[in-house]
């Protein structure tokens, strides 16, 4: 029989309301995908007493087209179809955009062990075994909708968050580069005092940091409206990947880059913001480090901060050098040691990415000769 020729009331119902879905308080749409007819509806007899919107499909294909349309809350898939089976459905939504996110429930009188580890894999939430239990389906489906709205809610206001920041921004950029462009008319004022040339060097310095940090911050909030978001990360992992990553840079110098064992820590940061900052920390350390030496990694807590250490024994930066170390676009009078090319802008973003998750990134001179790099971040 074709599916399209059935009559379903409940599939009119439902497109007639489907305008209210789009509302975090409108009345949740459920898609219920089942070849069996019968299967699909019981459940969505059950569904809509319950007070939900049901969209029957008696087909994979159909259900795919109506999650397409529609955009249900929550999907609840037959497993086993004929033609295409619950798992291509699921493949399908997870390539297209616009159903990539959509929670879907398998329903299947399958135990297999494996079938549901590969469900997981494919992207499934949750599973339900026929023959079910009404009070069972009910709950799962009312937490899974509850899950997606704030989801939906959290990832609206991140997007919020990011045109505000983005307006902020603007007009300081504009107070910035009002600020600088009035430090460099000072600057080459003539007769200028020593004392006068320090502190226009000193205000040019603090918007040139202020402008930087602008663009660190909103850096991360654009990673934050995109998905990405402030999380507990293992320190440990995190320097593991960062050594993984520069090996065959250190070993063409025969630097030997040496993770030390240290107590167990956890940060709270940006993951791509904190890869970031280690990623530059340590590629410096390579690049002015002498052939043959090595580079020290470590971790420690002190406080309520995590620090990651980078320690290498290289020639150390100077007074003069330390005071322009985080900002944009100087050369130090170190050199890295085989010619490697340096942008000037590394350190001074690393720093003001560090700042924008809420920690700190500075320098010490090491015992014995070299530099250690610190990046504290605010334990979980």
């Amino acid at each position: 029989m074709n599916p399209t020729a059935l009559d379903r009331p409940m599939q009119a119902a439902a497109d007639n309301q489907i305008a209210d879905q789009a509302s975090p308080g409108g009345q949740p749409v459920i898609l219920v995908v089942d070849d069996q007819q019968a299967n699909v509806r019981m459940v969505g007899a059950l569904l809509a007493r319950a007070g939900y919107q049901v969209l029957p499909a008696l087909s994979g294909a159909e259900g795919l087209e109506l999650a397409r349309d529609k955009t249900p809350d929550v999907v609840l898939l037959d497993m086993k179809m004929p033609g295409m089976d619950g798992f291509e459905v699921l493949r399908q939504m997870r390539l297209d955009d616009a159903t990539s996110d959509l929670p879907v429930i398998f329903l299947t009188a399958d135990n297999d062990r494996e079938n549901l580890i590969r469900a997981f894999a494919a992207g499934a939430i949750d599973y339900i075994t026929k023959p079910f239990v009404a009070e069972e389906l009910l709950a799962r489906v009312h937490t899974h909708i509850d899950l997606k709205r704030s989801r939906d809610t959290l990832r609206r206001f991140a997007q919020e968050k990011q045109e505000m920041a983005e307006l902020v921004a603007h007009d300081l950029r504009n107070y910035f580069a009002n600020i600088l462009f009035a430090a460099d008319l000072l600057g080459g004022s003539d007769g200028i005092g020593a004392a006068q040339a320090r502190l226009v060097d000193s205000i040019h310095s603090s918007a040139d940091s202020g402008m930087l940090f602008l663009q660190a911050f909103l850096e991360q909030q654009e990673h934050q409206a995109h998905g990405a978001a402030i999380e507990p990360l293992p320190v440990r992992q995190m320097l593991c990947e960062v050594v993984d990553l520069f090996s065959r840079t250190a070993c063409a110098k025969n630097i030997s880059l040496d993770l030390v064992d240290h107590e167990t820590v956890i940060v709270s940061g940006l993951r791509a913001g904190v890869a970031h900052v280690l990623q530059n920390l340590v590629s410096n350390a390579i690049k002015y480090s002498p052939r043959d030496s090595s580079v020290s990694i470590t971790a420690m807590k002190s406080g309520n901060h995590g620090r990651m250490q980078v320690m290498d024994r290289g020639p150390g930066i100077s007074e003069e050098d330390q005071s322009r170390l985080f900002q944009r676009f100087v050369r130090l009078s170190t050199e890295p040691t085989e010619g490697e090319s340096t942008t000037g802008l590394g350190l001074a973003l690393a720093k003001q990415q560090a700042r924008a998750m809420g920690g700190n990134l500075w320098y010490d001179q090491r015992e014995g000769g070299g530099s250690i790099f610190t990046l504290e971040l605010p334990l979980v």
